[in-house]
């Protein structure tokens, strides 16, 4: 089997709608294995790439795709009916991807073609020890040497570490700057060594990611240091791009564990025509809750999208808290969407396999409130809406 970095060249652009579905397809024939395994899911991460889908989110200059937001949006939902380890593989490098596109040097962009070309994961190395999770502190400094930089950091979770070709890493400017003034860095597989650090991969759900801890020495380039402040980069790409396509995937398993209940519904339908499911309906009015805000929080980042730099007028706390809002929400109502799911098609829903099976559904969406805690984004929330005007 290939590596991810040895995969084979991308479809044209004419050929990607069509490609799209043949690759959501792949995704989900191999969903229940790559789950199973808690394995990296190479030939589903390789039919995305020859459907020229895994670098949608890069613009057409740069070989990619150049998707619209609400492209990106689509795709995700799509991936995630398909394999939600898949898809959240999919959304985490298109964001690292745009965060480089948008706040890159035009030397770090003149390198995005081979990545496109060559199939290469970009994976994000933001958690460290010692943090408490926090997005926007950092312990570990670029510390520079001649025309290189170095840097030292203890990660407790790299998804697709080991089987990324480049990495987007955050620390603070210097070894001596605060805690909250942070860069990005670009660095090649090459330029990285990752150490493994914690327990092995065996969690409940998004087993296909292959997240586990790693501590992480990258040398690179002096260059490779993103010209703009990390805070900027979070706030304009890195923050919002990451709730919309991390809930476009929970939207799409969801929607596919719905599917899922409303067969069961069908056949007991056929038997007695009489039967009536409201918790059919009520996992319906979850999911459309959650379509719709997303559509909403997608329309009030588009300006932010167009243009970086209307991060200034398009952005601040109304865009926060309606971005917290949407992820808090897309956290636990795909969650209530695949309870709903297994107490209507119960223990056909709960086996872990059968064409009813949402046991895996379920187990991926808990994943949700875990990625950037919804009490973190609550908390924040807790202090925006007293400014908020009604």
């Amino acid at each position: 089997m290939p590596g991810v970095r040895d995969l084979p060249s991308a479809t044209t652009m004419n050929g990607a709608s069509h490609s799209l579905r043949e690759a959501a397809a792949i995704l989900a024939e191999n969903a229940v294995n790559t789950d199973r395994g808690a394995s990296f899911p190479v030939e589903s991460v390789a039919a995305l790439h020859r459907a020229g889908v895994l670098n949608a989110a890069c613009p057409t200059e740069y070989r990619g795709l150049g998707c619209t937001l609400d492209e990106l949006i689509q795709t995700g939902i799509e991936l995630g009916r398909g394999c939600g380890s898949t898809a959240m593989i999919w959304a985490m490098h298109q964001v690292q991807v745009a965060c480089l596109v948008r706040h890159g040097s035009a030397e770090i962009r003149d390198l995005l073609p081979s990545v496109v070309a060559g199939g290469t994961l970009v994976a994000s190395v933001t958690s460290e020890r010692g943090i408490g999770g926090s997005l926007r502190t950092s312990s570990a400094a670029v510390v520079p040497d001649g025309d290189m930089v170095r840097l030292e950091k203890s990660a407790p979770t790299v998804s697709y570490g080991q089987q990324a070709g480049a990495f987007l890493i955050t620390a603070r400017r210097t070894a001596d700057a605060p805690a909250t003034d942070q860069v990005a860095v670009y660095a090649e597989a090459d330029q990285v060594s990752l150490t493994p650090a914690g327990p092995q991969w065996n969690p409940m759900g998004m087993r296909g990611t292959c997240s586990p801890g790693f501590d992480v020495v990258a040398t690179v380039p002096a260059s490779h240091v993103l010209p703009v402040g990390f805070g900027e980069i979070a706030e304009a790409t890195m923050v919002p791009l990451s709730h919309l396509l991390w809930s476009a995937c929970w939207t799409g398993i969801a929607t596919d564990a719905f599917r899922r209940a409303q067969s069961m519904v069908r056949q007991r339908t056929r038997s007695d025509g009489n039967h009536l499911e409201p918790r059919l309906a009520a996992a319906g009015a979850a999911l459309a809750q959650t379509r719709a805000l997303l559509t909403e929080a997608a329309g009030r980042y588009q300006p932010i999208w167009a243009d970086p730099a209307a991060v200034g007028a398009r952005g601040g706390p109304a865009l926060t808290l309606l971005l917290n809002d949407l992820k808090v929400l897309a956290s636990t109502a795909t969650v209530d969407v695949a309870r709903c799911a297994l107490e209507i098609c119960g223990m056909a829903g709960y086996s872990e396999d059968g064409p009813l099976s949402v046991a895996r559904h379920l187990r991926d969406l808990y994943s949700a409130r875990l990625m950037i805690g919804n009490d973190r984004l609550l908390s924040t929330n807790a202090r925006l809406s007293l400014m908020k005007k009604v």
